[in-house]
């Protein structure tokens, strides 16, 4: 942006004399501010246009004439360029605070020389617009200015970290407190005298987090005293005077990760203590049905009554282990495990089961199952699974009849209804059968598969809900959205 000042100083200085307007088309066509000064007074005879459109002014008219001292904002300003020219006789890209006739103060850079022409003076100079980079120059200083006063005087920790050596280049008043050394003694450090890590990691984890790849770490780091604390840093890259530095926030959450860990290891002995009991009951019970089983043959009338229900009981209690198998699956799965998965496949496989295993009940489908993707997660066969079997087990009729359809609605979602022609539920236990441990009405079950069918829609975004069938029975739908 220099060239456009030095060519009009060179165009504007013709050896012929000192007429102006036999150069002003050409400056006319220059994106800079030109004119022409007496020297002595500052008198304008001669601008181009886009010095009239910089001043504010109606015309080139408007201008000539008037003195160049109603444009400076300071009258020192205009003698100190004055002096120069008359010693020097040149200035070069010196930036002036200015006035346009519309009073707006601006900005911008002069560079001019003077020119003499039988015996008279005159100054030929350029001035460029920089008023929008001096506001903007003014706006990144205001806040710097305030961003120091936040980082000093905040409560969390603070770093500013060179992101090429991990030095620190600055800490705030609760960083010192927290580290235990002085702000100063800070500023002399870099990041591997307080991370354990190896400096090598470090290097991979500053290049992430400058890149924007990554702003988020959980780092052991060391105090003062030797006391090492677990500690989430956010970090990310500013500017700040013209830098790049890492702005890294310091949150001490080690009390937070010892209680996760201790959870961690709680979770992971009540999960063995579940499988533990699980197989321990499950052979036990595989027990107790073989014997039943050859009892059954050798009893009849009423014992023959007594050994059907032992059975019948101990499928039940196997069944209760596989449902509690689910449930302790639920609380393990991950929150964000959700996906899509298709409704017909799951649904259809479900369904194939449970017709192989009760050959007594007639399982129908009335209509099609959608083709269709819902959001679930690996557990959702137990869904239709518990549903379909309480369905049948809970039947108080003797050819249990079972209706399953399903159907999808404009607010992306699908719904499966699953009707029985059992007692049904009454209308003040609708809610509370899918607590834990409802058995609902005249139930020998424990209620703990419609819990956990509760549990797992849910977990996925979904509901379910229960309504009577007509003429009898009861009607359990499960609303999934739709993916993807």
């Amino acid at each position: 942006q220099d060239a456009p000042a030095t060519a009009l100083v060179v165009v504007a200085a013709p050896e012929s004399g000192m007429e102006w307007a036999h150069h002003e088309r050409i400056l006319d066509a220059l994106p800079v501010g030109s004119f022409r000064t007496r020297l002595g007074d500052g008198v304008l005879l001669g601008v181009n246009d886009e010095l009239v459109a910089f001043a504010d002014a109606p015309s080139k008219a408007a201008l000539r004439g008037r003195p160049a001292t109603e444009f400076y904002a300071t009258p020192a300003a205009r003698e100190e360029i004055v002096a120069t020219l008359r010693a020097d006789g040149v200035v070069t890209e010196t930036e002036l605070e200015l006035e346009t006739l519309a009073g707006n103060t601006v900005w911008g850079t002069l560079t001019a020389v003077t020119v003499t022409h039988d015996g008279t003076t005159v100054v030929d100079g350029a001035i460029r617009d920089v008023t929008e980079r001096r506001q903007l120059e003014t706006e990144l200083r205001q806040r710097a200015r305030r961003f120091r006063r936040m980082f000093k005087h905040h409560s969390a920790p603070m770093l500013l970290i060179d992101p090429d050596s991990g030095g620190i280049q600055n800490a705030n008043d609760a960083a010192a407190a927290f580290y235990g050394y002085s702000v100063s003694e800070l500023t002399g450090m870099t990041v591997t005298d307080l991370n354990t890590l190896p400096s090598g990691a470090l290097d991979t984890h500053r290049g992430q987090a400058e890149e924007g790849e990554r702003n988020h770490f959980v780092f052991e780091h060391e105090l003062a005293d030797g006391e090492r604390r677990t500690v989430e840093i956010h970090s990310s890259p500013i500017e700040l005077d013209t830098d790049t530095v890492l702005f890294s926030i310091v949150v001490d959450v080690t009390e937070r990760a010892d209680y996760e860990a201790r959870l961690e290891t709680q979770r992971d002995n009540l999960d063995v203590l579940n499988q533990v009991l699980r197989h321990d009951i499950r052979n036990d019970l595989q027990l107790v049905l073989a014997y039943a089983d050859m009892l059954a043959g050798e009893l009849d009338g009423e014992h023959a009554d007594y050994i059907e229900r032992v059975l019948e009981s101990a499928d039940h209690a196997v069944e209760l282990t596989k449902t509690a198998r689910d449930i302790a699956d639920v609380m393990l799965t991950d929150p964000d495990a959700d996906h899509v998965m298709s409704l017909r496949a799951t649904l259809e496989a479900e369904l194939a089961e449970v017709r192989s295993s009760f050959p007594s009940a007639a399982v129908t489908v009335d209509g099609s199952i959608p083709d269709v993707t819902v959001h679930g997660n690996n557990m959702l066969d137990s869904v239709f699974r518990n549903l379909l079997k309480n369905a049948i087990q809970h039947n108080d009729q003797d050819s249990p009849d079972v209706t399953v359809s399903a159907d999808c609605t404009d607010d992306n979602t699908a719904t499966i209804h699953v009707a029985d022609n059992g007692p049904g539920v009454p209308d003040a236990q609708k809610d509370a059968i899918f607590g834990k441990g409802e058995t609902g009405l005249d139930s020998d079950g424990t209620g703990m598969g419609l819990y956990l069918v509760d549990t797992l829609v849910d977990s996925v975004g979904g509901r379910v809900t229960v309504s009577d069938n007509d003429p009898t029975g009861a009607v359990f739908s499960v609303t999934l959205r739709t993916g993807p």
